[in-house]
């Protein structure tokens, strides 16, 4: 196959692959992943000047990203397609990750609610802290007869048009909604490797199917023409 020039065994690239896999892509996530948590506590509380920069740090984490998903992309692509199936299930776990942070950033602004902030004497809620807890009716578990705590969440205030942060968050969105979708070309490119090689088995096989059918009708014909001969042979022998 000319495709397959050049293409290396999945054993010989491994090591490299891993190192984005188990290494620079996990770490990029975790990155991200803090940035998250600090920008839906600078929202929550209405600092858009701190928002600000860590939007364009996040944005900066999300552009790291796709540069080393890109490089992983290029390894994959040298891999010979006989070993897809085995690639698919070394780089699936890192692909489902990727995708589910990009779109729990995302999410963080599906439904952004205006609304004033905190009163000057409020006490601010713990940092870092996704929900507030509230207790629910105080019910009451069967265990231990304690409380059962209830977890509230909370839309996140909308960002004001005229702040620098409503614009460096709309660049944000774009990288992540790039993210998102070279991760799902990606999987397309490793699937597409897989039906590949089940299109060229499908054809090994049936060939062979068509082999052995062809094999047994020769037979049958040999036989047929085994028994034939006999009897052809004593009618001439008969009418000598």
């Amino acid at each position: 196959m000319e495709d397959e020039a050049g293409k290396l065994p999945l054993r010989r690239l491994e090591l490299p692959i891993n190192k984005f896999i188990k290494v620079a892509i996990p770490t990029d996530l975790e990155r991200l992943r803090k940035h998250q948590i600090n920008i839906e506590k600078y929202q929550r509380w209405q600092q858009w000047d701190r928002l600000h920069e860590e939007h364009i740090n996040a944005s900066r984490t999300v552009q790291q990203l796709r540069a080393n998903v890109r490089e992983m992309e290029k390894l994959c692509g040298r891999v010979r397609s006989e070993d897809s199936r085995a690639l698919d299930q070394l780089v699936r776990p890192m692909k489902d990750q990727a995708s589910a942070a990009a779109r729990d950033f995302l999410q963080l602004h599906s439904d952004p609610t205006p609304r004033p902030g905190p009163p000057p004497d409020a006490t601010p809620a713990p940092a870092l802290c996704r929900s507030l807890t509230t207790l629910d009716s105080f019910p009451i578990s069967e265990a231990g007869g304690a409380p059962v705590l209830a977890q509230a969440q909370l839309p996140l205030p909308e960002i004001p048009q005229d702040q620098n942060a409503a614009e460096s968050w709309e660049t944000l969105e774009e990288d992540l909604m790039a993210l998102n979708g070279l991760v799902n070309e990606f999987s397309e490119l490793v699937h597409s490797q897989q039906e590949k090689i089940d299109s060229i088995e499908d054809h090994v096989n049936t060939a062979a199917e068509n082999i052995q059918e062809g094999s047994r009708s020769l037979g049958k014909a040999a036989k047929y023409k085994m028994a034939v001969l006999p009897v052809a042979g004593a009618l001439i022998g008969g009418g000598v």
